[in-house]
C-alpha cells in the first residue's frame, strides 16, 4: 500500500513557516492579470527534466514515479554518503565591507574586502520507505557533521553557487522534537558553508 504524504503541511508543522509553493493553474486564473504567465504546454510537457549549464538535472523521479525538485547529495572523500530528496535549500551570499569615515563630509568610504563563504540552510525530512525509523540516514548526517574528511555538497541548485569547488563544512545539524507523528519521518535542519580555500600556506 502506498502512503501519501503532504510535505507542505509537514513543513509547516516542524519549521513554523511555509516553503515556497507554486500555485496551481486553477489558482493562477483567480489572480490579477499582472502576474499571469502564458506558458505553452507543448513546450514544457509534464515530466520534463531541466538541466543546469553543468549538465546536472534539477529534478528527477522517485521510485514511485513522482517528480522531485532540487534533491541534494552529500559526499565524503569521493563517496556518496546520503541523498536527500524531500528538502528545501536556502542560500545566503554576503560580502565583507570596510567602511571608513571621512572628516567633514557626509557618508563613509566603502571598500569591498572580499566575498564571504556561501552559506546553505537545508531543511527537510529523512523518510524511510519501509516505514522504519531512518536510523541509517540520521547516523549519516551525524557522521558528516563530525568527520574531519572533505565533505562536498552536490546538486544542480547548490552547484550554481559552488562553481569553484563543491567542498563544504557542515556547521550544525538539528533534529527537532517530534511528538505524535510517524516514526519513519524525521525532520532535520542543516547549516553548512562553502570551503573554497583548501590549503593555507604560511611563509
Amino acid at each position: 500500500m502506498i502512503t501519501s504524504l503532504d510535505l507542505v503541511e509537514l513543513y509547516k508543522t516542524y519549521f513554523k513557516g511555509n516553503s515556497y509553493v507554486l500555485p496551481n493553474a486553477a489558482d493562477i486564473k483567480t489572480q490579477t492579470p499582472a502576474i499571469i504567465y502564458e506558458l505553452d504546454p507543448a513546450d514544457r510537457p509534464r515530466g520534463s527534466f531541466d538541466y543546469s549549464q553543468k549538465g546536472i538535472a534539477f529534478n528527477k523521479l522517485d521510485s514511485f514515479g513522482y517528480p522531485i525538485w532540487f534533491p541534494v547529495e552529500f559526499w565524503k572523500s569521493n563517496q556518496l554518503v546520503i541523498e536527500i530528496q524531500a528538502c528545501t535549500v536556502a542560500v545566503n551570499l554576503s560580502k565583507q565591507i570596510i567602511r571608513t569615515a571621512v572628516s567633514e563630509r557626509k557618508g563613509v568610504v566603502i571598500e569591498q574586502f572580499n566575498t564571504d563563504n556561501y552559506k546553505f540552510s537545508i531543511r527537510g525530512f529523512l523518510i524511510n520507505k519501509m516505514r522504519l525509523v531512518p536510523e541509517a540516514e540520521i547516523t549519516a548526517l551525524k557522521l558528516l557533521h563530525e568527520t574531519t574528511d572533505p565533505v562536498s555538497l552536490h546538486g544542480a541548485y547548490p552547484e550554481i553557487f559552488l562553481d569553484e569547488s563543491c567542498r563544504v563544512v557542515i556547521t550544525s545539524v538539528d533534529f527537532p522534537e517530534v511528538q505524535g507523528k510517524q516514526p519513519w519521518i524525521r525532520p532535520f535542519s542543516l547549516q553548512c558553508e562553502s570551503d573554497f580555500i583548501q590549503d593555507l600556506i604560511i611563509q
